[in-house]
Order: C-alpha cells, then structure tokens, then sequence
C-alpha cells in the first residue's frame, strides 16, 4: 500500500463524506491540528485525513472504503502509545475519541466499554456499583488500547491483567467486517487479541469481568533521595513476598526541585490487612510525607496522573528483570544520580500474583512470571534536549543488560523493531503471526507494534 499520499483527492473525500455519517477533518479544518496530537508531545504526524465514527458502522465502511482506494489506516483509541502508533503521516486516521461509551451491567459483574473509553471514566462508573477491573495507572489511558496490549495495574496480583478479564470484543476485521469474539466466538481470535495489540481489527468494544471493591488501601510515600538505596531494598524484600492483593511501584524522580524516592502502593485485601500496608515501607529515618490511608479505587487509579501530563516529550526503554539484586540498584541509582531533565524518572513494577500464574499459552501476552520491569521513562518540554534524553534512557537500559535484563512489554515499546516484538510475545510469536496470516493477510493495519503475517 502507498503510505506517501500526501492528501486526499476530492473524489476520494467526497465518496467518505457520502459514506459516512460523521465528522471526517482535513487540515482546512480548525479541529484538526488538535485531534491529530497524541500524548507523547514529540509525535508530530499529519494524516491525510482524520474519520471520527460513532458506530461500528462507521468504522465498517471507513476501512473498506481505504482499502477500495489503496489508503493507509491507522486507529486512535485514547492515544497513549509511546511510540505514537496511533498517528501516521498521510493515513486515514481512525480516531475511535467519539465511541467512548461505558456500560455496566451490576448483576452480571460486567461491564461494555467502547473503543474510545479511558480509564478514568471506566472506573468511575464501575465504582458507583462498588466495582472494579485491573486497568492501567494513569487514568487517561485508553481501555482498549492498553488491554489490547496485556494491561498491567493495581490489581493484577488478584485479579490478573486487563487482557485476563476480557469476556468478548466487538471487532472491525481488515476486510471491513464486523465480527463477535469471545470463549465461544472465534475462539483463536479471542486468544489473539488477548495482549497481540492492534494487530488483527479494529477493536470497537469490550466486555470486561468485575470484581467487588468498596475501597483499597494505598496511596503515596515518599523519601528524600538519600534514602533511596535503603528504600528500594526494602521494595524488593516486600515485594519478592507480597500477597496477591499488594502491588506496589517504586520511583526515582525529582520533586519540588528536589530528588525523591516514592513507594506506591494499591492493597485491595481486607481493611485489616491492609490498614498498615504503608508501615512495611518504613525507614528508620521518617519518610517526608506518607500520602496512604484508606482511598477510592479511583483515588488511586488516578494519583500519578500528574507524573505523565499529556503533551511533553516522552521517550521509554524498560528492560525487565528476574531479580532485584544490590548491584542492579546500586546501577539504577548511579544513573538517576544525573537525570537529563526534571521531568525524567525511573518506575519499578513488580509483576506477581494472579497475572504471573495465568500460563503462557493461554492469552497472547507471554510474560507470565514474576519480575520487575524497570521503566525508564525520559521527559522534556525542550526539543533541544532530546538526544540528551534519549541518550540517557539508552545508557541505563544498555548497563541493566549485566543483571539479565530481557524480553520487553508491547505497551512500553518505541521503534525497536521485529526483534522487540518477537521478544515481547517469546513463544507466542508464531501462532500470533500465523493468526495475523489468517485475520490480516497483507498486513493492512500495521501502524502498531506489527506482527508480520506468516509466509
């Protein structure tokens, strides 16, 4: 397919504009310039022509209509992707921003949300019904688009992945139909989409399983830096035996002008157990503010938005690890004793519990075991800083390598290549690409982390 058109022809436009009853931008249009940015500031594309549909029948006839003209597609959902996957320069972008519909259905545990949906409004609405599902935590990310990819988040321990709690999918397929996927349903496109990403359509909705939450306990404890050696051992020992229903993140960054280290923290057990979940963090030396109590699920969900603020610069490497050692700190903190800008941090994972034990065959998503993953989440407001940035992620990612530093999550990756890939889904790769050869022959939707159809 050609990806250089520069622009539509006016027969093109206007066979979408008979086809389609919804807002379809062009640059002549004053909306334009603002739906076409994404999160990650540094992406700067312009597609030749942005369909914004409200039914799957929109996307239906919008993908069939660029495949008739030979027309690139590229999909947003909430436009979270690192590497700006949701963009491209003379596509036809998809954005799914207007299908965000969010349906809960309390007596079934379960809830419908649309393409378009984020979190935050997801677990908002789940939680009048005293409801929750593992998403992701930062709550402007989409529901689709992270899900898709596997879905790590406060819950995962108990109740696994986002993707673990997908019941069905309504999807557009790279023909322009529209087909139903669940256990019963196209069963190995089920299994497919379960952490393949946007590889195999263009997913419209999906249902999700729920689980009964009134409220967590968690919240956010910090540290001066020079604790910061300290206070990641002590992560590591807390996590390595941690319940299912703790999940905990640790940071490096800069506060206030002034470098700190962070715990947080998500204990979604019994009051009694997780009323001192915060004290298992202590220090001799007092922290500088613990931030933990009792708190919505919501609270939570939404209490590091203010560390990934839509429209600076972002770069990420994030390497994972088996283990935790003295040394690979030790390396982590001599790094983060100069970071290239005050936006820059580094966030420790711990991946355990219930998404750990889910065995690799039985989703997409492969990584099933306990370990951190170590992101490496660069920032900047100045262009001129962007090597120095980029440089910096790389020497860190490249020095973990020592510590048997592997694999990578689809959500985290950049533009490493058909290597980082393959490295995200191990021994799921080939069924994934024999899956793609079926669903998506001549790898019409491409603009992702790609899986290349089998030969």
């Amino acid at each position: 397919m050609n990806e250089h058109v520069e622009k539509f022809s006016e027969h093109q436009l206007a066979v979408l504009r008979r086809a389609l009853n919804c807002s379809i931008l062009t640059d002549q249009d004053p909306e334009y310039d603002q739906v076409r940015r994404i999160w990650n500031g540094m992406i700067d594309r312009k597609p030749s022509v942005i369909v914004r549909p409200t039914t799957i029948s929109d996307v239906m006839q919008t993908v069939r209509i660029a495949r008739d003209f030979e027309l690139p597609v590229c999909v947003r959902g909430g436009g979270h992707s690192v590497a700006g996957k949701s963009v491209a320069n003379g596509a036809t972008m998809i954005d799914l921003s207007l299908m965000n519909g969010i349906q809960v259905t309390p007596g079934a545990h379960s809830a419908v949300a649309q393409g378009g949906a984020k979190w935050g409004e997801f677990d908002r609405e789940c939680e009048r019904y005293q409801l929750a599902t593992t998403g992701g935590v930062i709550s402007s990310t989409g529901v689709c688009g992270l899900t898709l990819g596997g879905g790590m988040g406060w819950l995962m321990g108990k109740h696994g992945l986002s993707c673990d709690n997908v019941i069905s999918a309504d999807l557009v397929s790279a023909d322009g139909s529209h087909l139903s996927v669940s256990a019963s349903q196209n069963e190995d496109l089920f299994w497919a989409i379960r952490g393949g990403g946007g590889n195999f359509g263009i997913v419209t909705a999906l249902e999700f399983r729920l689980h009964s939450l009134k409220s967590v306990q968690g919240g956010l404890l910090l540290y001066p830096r020079s604790s910061a050696f300290d206070l990641l051992r002590r992560y590591r020992d807390v996590t390595r035996n941690a319940p299912d229903e703790l999940t905990a993140y640790a940071a490096l960054m800069i506060g206030h002008g002034q470098p700190m280290v962070a715990i947080a923290m998500c204990d979604s057990g019994s009051h009694v157990e997780g009323v001192n979940v915060s004290k298992q963090f202590y220090l001799a030396e007092s922290p500088v503010a613990d931030m933990t109590g009792e708190k919505k699920y919501t609270e939570v969900q939404s209490m590091l938005d203010f560390t990934a603020p839509a429209g600076l610069h972002y770069y990420f490497k994030c390497p994972f690890l088996s283990e935790l050692s003295d040394d690979a700190i030790r390396t982590i903190l001599e790094y983060t004793e100069s970071l290239p800008s005050e936006q820059t941090q580094v966030v420790l994972e711990h991946m355990h519990g219930a998404a750990s034990r889910v065995p690799v065959s039985e989703t997409a998503f492969g990584l099933r075991r306990v370990h951190y993953s170590i992101n490496i989440i660069t920032a900047w407001s100045d262009p001129a800083l962007a090597e120095k940035c980029i440089d910096w992620a790389h020497g860190l990612a490249s020095a973990l390598e020592a510590f048997g530093a592997s694999d990578a999550y689809v959500n985290y990756l950049g533009d490493e290549g058909l290597s980082a890939v393959r490295a995200s889904y191990g021994v799921n790769y080939e069924r994934l690409a024999q899956l793609k050869k079926k669903y998506d022959p001549d790898n019409f939707f491409h603009f992702n982390q790609n899986i290349v159809p089998a030969t």
